[in-house]
């Protein structure tokens, strides 16, 4: 297994929200009104990115949508 560095951590608020690290934001390049999504990969990891940065198709054959790294 490959080891991660953890970059930030953040707490789920009961309302099932969470403020975005800063450093998160910065690598993400994140401003005001910046979208992001969550994904999984082909290993079931859970991946954030920012919206603009991503290309978003739909896959018919495996009833799925592919997200698609722009950078």
């Amino acid at each position: 297994m490959k080891n991660n560095n953890l970059l930030a951590s953040a707490k789920l608020t009961s309302k099932g929200q969470i403020t975005i690290p800063k450093i998160v934001r910065d690598t993400l390049a994140l401003g005001v009104g910046d979208s992001v999504i969550f994904y999984l990969d082909d290993k079931k990891n859970i991946k954030i990115s920012n919206r603009k940065d991503c290309k978003i198709e739909s896959d018919i054959k495996k009833e799925q949508i592919v997200v698609r790294s722009g950078k």
